[in-house]
């Protein structure tokens, strides 16, 4: 990251100063506000879509680590990599405690992608068969009561898609429904990506139907630069902002670009925070 010299911008949230990258022409805050994650109840379910290398993992790495710090439980069963990949990128996201957090229980890590090579796992926590829904209900449903203790979990499963790629997506859709309503039931919340693209759309529109927020992410072309952007398309009972945000992507922070120059989108967004009810915030 880089400084520019341009004049100093407060965050809208927090108040701070934001820092500004000149290589992504983005002006972020990285002072732990947080952005959006207030602004989520503690029991939901939630898609987060977009197409490969847009920022779906950094974005639950992020969630993950608003919860470590503020003591909740967290179980995440990551397909898309090997465990030791995932525990050095959450690791950072955390600013370097995940050790601290998985000693304590506080952070599980589901190895579900040994299963892939067919080698045996050294994690306490391994599928046998990553494309057994069935044994991912009965891994989940075990974790949900021994972190119980601990708080109900959040549990993020990154991501749904070699699911779909192994398994009917009638069969997926149906998993996801029922594994978020025993989560939920619990008191816990399910977070989990898909990758625009490997799905159809009607497949994509009955995963909607099953989350109580959805996130999309995109790229755009602005100026010759590619840009990620990220927009709340369902948000239920919640009032929550509809445009388009930029965002930034750092090795141990995502932030928002909340709209450093639009005066209406900082009132707006202020006004939704003031209304939250406290226990949102």
């Amino acid at each position: 990251m880089q400084v520019s010299s341009k004049a100093q911008r407060t965050c809208p949230l927090c108040g701070d100063v934001a820092a500004y990258d000149e290589l992504a022409d983005l002006y972020y805050c990285g002072h732990g506000c947080d952005s959006f994650a207030p602004m989520i109840p503690d029991v939901y379910s939630l898609m987060c879509f977009g197409p490969s290398g847009v920022g779906k993992t950094p974005e639950l790495n992020a969630m993950c680590d608003f919860y470590l710090r503020n003591g909740r439980p967290v179980v995440v069963l990551g397909f898309d990599d090997l465990t030791s990949s995932l525990r050095k990128s959450l690791n950072a996201y955390c600013q370097e405690r995940l050790p601290e957090y998985e000693a304590t229980g506080l952070a599980t890590l589901v190895d579900c992608y040994s299963a892939l090579a067919g080698s045996s796992s050294e994690e306490k926590y391994a599928l046998k068969n990553r494309v057994d829904l069935n044994e991912i209900s009965l891994l989940i449903s075990s974790l949900m009561n021994e972190k119980a203790p601990l708080g109900s979990p959040k549990v993020f499963l990154d991501s749904l898609t070699p699911l779909f790629n192994y398994r009917e997506s009638q069969l997926v859709v149906q998993f996801v429904s029922s594994v978020g309503a025993k989560i939920k039931t619990k008191g816990g919340a399910f977070l989990f990506s898909v990758t625009s693209g490997t799905i159809s759309n009607e497949t994509l529109t009955r995963l909607e139907t099953t989350a109580d927020f959805v996130d999309e992410l995109r790229f755009t072309e602005v100026d010759g630069r590619q840009r990620r952007e990220s927009r709340w398309t369902k948000a239920r009972g919640i009032r929550i902002p509809e445009e388009w945000f930029p965002f930034y992507i750092g090795t141990k922070t995502i932030s928002m670009d909340v709209g450093w120059d639009d005066p209406a989108k900082y009132e707006r967004l202020k006004r939704i925070f003031r209304e939250l009810p406290p226990s949102q915030k």
